[in-house]
């Protein structure tokens, strides 16, 4: 048996396995920079909009005043021109949680089989890398009434709202 072909054989895998740690620790800690291009903006700000809609659907009274669906509930139901908005309350929390972010929003919803897009907020005409996010909340009687809204239900009436968020940066 050769001890020396044993021990060459040791030494040759210790030393891969060290060059291999080398190099992953190298990796690891150095931070890589990847260049700003338009399509990982547009992936960040759609995420950032979709995240922005999901806080306020989801909101507690403690960190924004009113929740998605208690502002689409307080609605009028007046068409928004610029550059008045008629949701007042959203428009409050969608510029605290998008600073620097222009966005309209608009209501898609079915009223007597007729599908009605009405806008709400107006921040101007979206650029051509604008974002489209959407979330869907549900209205009942009792929502309508607590916030003081203008849908017209029944008790039992139930109305899925589309709220479709086009959102840009300048």
């Amino acid at each position: 048996m050769n001890d020396k072909a044993q021990l060459h054989t040791l030494e040759g895998l210790s030393a891969a396995f060290m060059i291999t740690m080398t190099v992953l620790a190298i990796t690891q800690s150095t931070m890589i920079m990847t260049p700003q291009n338009e399509l990982a903006v547009g992936v960040q700000l759609e995420q950032l909009s979709s995240d922005s809609l999901a806080v306020l659907d989801t909101a507690r009274h403690g960190s924004v005043q009113h929740n998605l669906t208690e502002c689409v509930a307080s609605w009028n139901l007046a068409e928004a021109t610029y550059p008045t908005n008629d949701l007042e309350k959203l428009d409050k929390a969608l510029s605290y949680l998008l600073p620097g972010i222009l966005y309209n929003v608009d209501l898609v919803y079915f009223d007597n089989d007729d599908l009605k897009v009405k806008k709400v907020i107006i921040n101007g005409p979206p650029t051509d890398n604008a974002v489209v996010v959407r979330r869907f909340v549900t209205l009942t009687n009792e929502s309508v009434s607590a916030m003081g809204g203008g849908w017209n239900l029944a008790d039992d009436e139930i109305k899925v709202i589309e709220v479709r968020m086009t959102a840009w940066k300048v």
